[in-house]
């Protein structure tokens, strides 16, 4: 059991380094005939990349460079150019830490920029659009993650796939208020990578068309951080009518997330790290510093149970603005774009975390003083409800707490209001298990390469190619996933395929149906997922246990 946690440590310290691959090289039979991919978009002729079956535009600037008197800015339009884009190479990372471990920064600050997959020839009727926001605690990762590459997924269903770029880390997530005091008309600061996501919704939006897509029909998506990013903007106001349907893979937007105003502490240490501490010159101070300087102020964790002393967290915040109040009030307040929305999680989402902390495992006394930490006051009660005793090893019992509360019960409670709402929510648990890849372990971020078709491949996992049954679970997933982008719902008129309920929160005892999903060897309805458990976390409204302040506080 050890070595297998030391192998998930290991693998996932290197999760980062994946966004650094490049999406699949074509192999020059397929890029010879590349003339066929062009297109006219409302800033210039685009050029992309001939795959036979499909066309990739990689790296067309949805918005201008955020550098220099930009940055810490929201996003400004990309500028017009005169002669053909060449997108035919992915678009540079956004700056980040390549790994906690390596610390290497890395990215370019000219990064807003997307992906584009699409059949070729292009739709001859408008086709569902599918904006994919990539995971990575947002400080990591990128459009180019080999692991949501689109190709193979807009081939196979006629879904044209885009993923956008968007700043990440301090570039992205910073609040300070001497930012927030450069504008009175946005007396804010924070949350520009999700204003570049909107952004770039935008640019779908007004460019779609010309790649055969219909801007009427977009269904924003993402897993982990990109699912959060999807909760935020189904909350903020600035985002409505921008996307149509929404799909949340192992997201948490219902947990407590911080305010613009407790977020300025950080802020100030960043600024202070910096050598930024004129309050008359704060602002041009930072701008003036190189991206390394920016990266390397204050050091990033991956998410785990146990921040290091010292580490931050880069997060979408409460600012009173873009996002008006806690997402999980605004949506028990019916604030909300009310689309037909996707919820799900992985059976283990918990068991990729807890080695982070503890790569030798966890002590009995590590998990009971870890539960008291997390949880303060109500540490007795979640100790009740998950006694050392009653799991294999302690470690085990810290896994399902994650799980449970930070991912499942949330997941449960997001589709409960949603459903309440008499919004259309369908709920699913993904179960599938590949041995080679984490023994008896369904992980969190791992159904991603099911669902887009693509094989498992090492820094992020170990090397697994897509064997036939897994591209079986692919192709049910795949037209679930796509029927729902085109129709707002998951289901065909084929009795050869598993009917997908909607989610319908019952009244009263609570004893209704719930059904929902599992992806599984074998697709099946079930009904009431992990209720005893959900009902229990149901009265708590925690902070992630994942970030560097106890859920608790």
């Amino acid at each position: 059991m050890v070595s297998m946690v030391s192998d998930v440590a290991r693998l996932f310290l290197l999760f980062f380094a994946a966004s650094l691959v490049a999406a699949p090289v074509l192999a020059p039979a397929a890029r010879a005939a590349q003339a066929s991919c062009a297109v006219t978009t409302g800033t210039g002729d685009v050029q992309g990349l001939d795959a036979g079956a499909s066309c990739a535009f990689l790296g067309i600037p949805y918005a201008a460079p955020p550098t220099g008197a930009l940055r810490w800015k929201p996003p400004q339009p990309a500028a017009p150019w005169a002669a053909p884009l060449l997108a035919t190479t992915p678009p540079s990372n956004c700056p980040q830490v390549l790994t906690p471990a390596l610390v290497l920064p890395s990215g370019n600050e000219d990064c807003l920029k997307l992906n584009i997959w699409v059949r070729d020839p292009f739709p001859a009727s408008p086709a569902p659009v599918i904006v994919w926001l990539h995971t990575g605690s947002f400080f990591g990762a990128s459009a180019n993650f080999p692991s949501h590459n689109g190709r193979r997924l807009a081939e196979e269903t006629g879904a044209i796939v885009v993923a956008p770029n968007y700043r990440l880390g301090p570039l992205g997530f910073l609040v300070h208020n001497a930012l927030a005091a450069e504008d009175p008309a946005r007396p804010v600061s924070g949350n520009y990578g999700l204003l570049d996501q909107r952004a770039a919704l935008q640019w779908v939006r007004d460019n779609i068309a010309a790649f055969g897509g219909d801007p009427n029909n977009v269904t924003l998506a993402g897993t982990s951080a990109g699912a959060d990013s999807v909760g935020m903007h189904l909350v903020s106001p600035g985002s409505g009518g921008l996307f149509h349907r929404a799909i949340i893979e192992s997201g948490t937007p219902t947990i407590r997330w911080p305010s613009h105003e407790e977020s300025t502490a950080q802020g100030d240490d960043f600024a202070t790290a910096l050598g930024c501490v004129d309050p008359a010159l704060v602002a041009t101070c930072m701008r003036l510093k190189t991206r390394d300087q920016i990266l390397l102020a204050l050091p990033q964790t991956l998410q785990q149970p146990v921040s290091p002393p010292g580490r931050v967290h880069w997060n979408p915040v409460v600012d009173g603005l873009e996002i008006p109040d806690q997402p999980r009030l605004l949506l028990q307040m019916g604030q909300f774009h009310q689309v037909p929305t996707i919820v799900g999680f992985t059976r283990d989402e918990g068991a990729a975390f807890v080695p982070r902390s503890f790569p030798a495992g966890v002590t009995v006394a590590q998990y009971e003083a870890w539960v008291a930490d997390e949880f303060g006051a109500d540490g007795p009660a979640v100790l009740g409800a998950y006694p050392a005793a009653s799991y294999p090893l302690p470690g085990d019992a810290m896994t399902q707490i994650l799980g449970d509360g930070q991912f499942v019960c949330e997941g449960r409670r997001f589709a409960r209001v949603l459903s309440d709402a008499r919004t259309p929510v369908f709920f699913y648990s993904y179960d599938y298990e590949i041995d080679d890849l984490f023994l008896d372990r369904v992980i969190h971020g791992v159904e991603s390469n099911i669902i887009f078709g693509n094989n498992y491949a090492p820094p992020q996992f170990p090397s697994h190619p897509l064997t036939a049954a897994d591209l079986g679970l692919h192709a049910a997933m795949a037209g679930y996933w796509t029927r729902f982008a085109l129709n707002g719902h998951p289901n065909v008129d084929d009795e050869t395929v598993v009917h997908w309920p909607a989610f319908k929160d019952p009244i009263g005892d609570g004893r209704g149906s719930n059904k929902y999903i599992v992806f599984d060897s074998v697709v099946r309805e079930d009904k009431r997922p992990r209720e005893a458990a959900c009902n229990f976390w149901e009265p708590f409204f925690f902070r992630s246990m994942l970030g560097k302040v106890p859920a608790g506080q």
